[in-house]
Formats: structure tokens, C-alpha cells, sequence
């Protein structure tokens, strides 16, 4: 049973302030920054960055449960979306919430399929929260981070899913990477992956054609069911350009679909986000 957290809609002011403070912080990466998301920025902010202090901290010791590690002790409040609205929530709760939610989101599109892969599966956050759901018997994440690949393999030693989660290494840019081979017939999932890397978008969708997959589901930024009358998606628009995130990959799909090369089955808004922000969209397709 999917958890229901206790929720706040959120005020008017706090919503003020919030699309103020971001607008302005976006506005500050564009002006002084000037984001380009190469290899080497990616590489510092995940494999060097966040996935090397995931592996040094190694929380996962400290949870007493997987779902403890999780969902974490963090009681602060938070605007988040939940269920389509923003809302104030504690951070721990948005989390417990977002464990039911994605493997009900993912559940729904993943036709009858018992196992996943996850392409960009970085330690391995969303492989682990949907291992919490037992209709998941195989999940494998593929990542270029060592540093996430590593993280993920302690952390299924840690809380015994050897058997049921696994990680290796890929390159989606390479055509040649033999991990390719084990999509094929798979579903395959990306969870804000091909954002970062908006200069190979097209390359990548080939690689994974090419690959034959059962069923793909996208979960990334988009403009493209963006409404820039509703401040909040003014405020996504605006950070996905600071951030250099791509902006092109599901018109991609549209085009590949109306070429006959593949077929989108569903196309929907996520219904939950931890920010303001991280306003993702969800296309669902295979390859003909």
C-alpha cells in the first residue's frame, strides 16, 4: 500500500518566494556560469561529486532497514509535488511517498515485465526503492560513474539483494559497448539520465534502438508540455537552460514515431517532483 503522507498545500507567499528565489538563482547560473554540460562537469558533480560522498559516508550502515536508508531521518520541511500539486511536506515523508509512487508509476507502464534495467542508474536510489516492491525479481543499473557502480554493489551486499540487484558499467555515446547487448528484450528505464547529456541525445536513442529493447520509459526534463502562463513552469523552463539539461529528446520521439521506427505509447506530466523544479515528463515507446 502506497504511503499517504501528511500534506500543507502551499501558500500563496510560500510559492512567491519560492519561484522568486529559484528564478534568481537560475537567472545567476546563466549570467556568471554559463553551465555547459561536458563530460568533465557531469564527472564533478557525480562520479567525483555526489555518488564519491555517497560511497565515503556509506549511510546505508546506519539505516536499520533498506527503506530506512532510504527514506533517511530528515524532518525538515520541504516544497515538493505530490500527486500533481505542490504542497509543504517533510523531507522524510516526501521520500517515503516517492518509494510507493515510482514503483506504481513504473508498474503501470512496464506491461507485464519482472525485471528492469535502468540505464544511468547512479548507486542505484531508484533500483533499490523499487527492489522494496517483491513484483520486482531482476533489477540491473547500468552507470559510466565507478564511483555510483560501486556505492550500488556495497549496498546490495549490505542489505542481501546480490541476487536481485546488480550494477555494471556502460557508455551510452558508445555504440560498441557490449553491455548494449543486454537490453535487448528487456524495459528499460532512464530516470533524469539523457539530461546529461543533451549533445549526444540523438546518438544515444539510436544506440538503444539499435539494441532491441521490449519497451523503453523516459523520465526527464522537458519543455515540451511546459506552460509558460503557470509560474512554476516559467521557473522549470528557466532552470533546465541554466543547467544546460537537454531539451530535445522527446520531439525526437515524436519524429521517430511518425517515421514508423518506433511507437510512443504514453506521454504524461510526472505527478511528483522534490523540488520546484524537477518538473519531469514520462514517454513511454518500442522500437518496431
Amino acid at each position: 500500500m502506497r504511503f499517504s503522507p501528511e500534506v500543507k498545500p502551499a501558500s500563496r507567499l510560500d510559492l512567491s518566494r519560492a519561484y522568486t528565489a529559484d528564478v534568481a538563482r537560475s537567472l545567476r547560473r546563466l549570467a556568471f556560469k554559463n553551465v555547459r554540460r561536458t563530460h568533465d562537469v557531469v564527472d564533478s558533480e557525480y562520479n567525483s561529486g555526489e555518488w564519491d560522498r555517497v560511497l565515503t559516508q556509506r549511510g546505508w550502515l546506519s539505516g536499520r532497514t533498506l527503506e530506512d536508508f532510504l527514506i533517511g531521518q530528515n524532518a525538515s520541511s520541504r516544497l515538493a509535488k505530490v500527486d500533481g500539486r505542490i504542497v509543504r511536506i517533510t523531507t522524510r515523508d516526501y521520500y517515503q511517498y516517492r518509494i510507493g509512487a515510482l514503483s506504481e508509476l513504473i508498474g503501470r507502464h512496464a506491461d507485464e515485465a519482472t525485471s528492469l534495467l535502468e540505464l544511468g542508474a547512479g548507486y542505484g536510489y531508484n533500483l533499490f526503492s523499487l527492489s522494496l516492491d517483491q513484483r520486482w525479481e531482476r533489477l540491473r543499473g547500468f552507470d559510466i560513474a565507478p564511483n555510483g557502480i560501486e556505492a550500488g554493489r556495497q549496498i546490495a551486499s549490505h542489505f542481501g539483494l546480490d541476487g536481485r540487484v546488480s550494477f555494471d558499467r556502460i557508455d551510452l555515446t558508445d555504440a560498441g559497448d557490449p553491455h548494449f547487448s543486454e537490453l535487448a528484450g528487456g524495459t528499460v528505464f532512464t530516470y533524469f539520465c539523457i539530461e546529461q547529456i543533451p549533445y549526444a541525445v540523438e546518438a544515444v536513442i539510436e544506440n538503444i534502438i539499435r539494441a532491441k529493447p521490449a519497451r523503453v520509459v523516459n523520465i526527464e526534463p522537458g519543455v515540451d508540455m511546459l506552460k509558460l502562463s503557470r509560474p512554476r513552469d516559467l521557473t522549470s523552463r528557466i532552470y533546465i537552460r541554466s543547467m544546460d539539461y537537454q531539451t530535445r529528446l522527446f520531439k525526437l520521439l515524436d519524429m521517430l514515431d511518425a517515421q514508423g521506427r518506433i511507437r510512443v505509447l504514453a506521454r504524461e506530466r510526472m505527478e511528483f517532483a522534490p523540488t520546484l523544479h524537477n518538473d519531469g515528463l514520462l514517454y513511454v515507446w518500442e522500437p518496431r
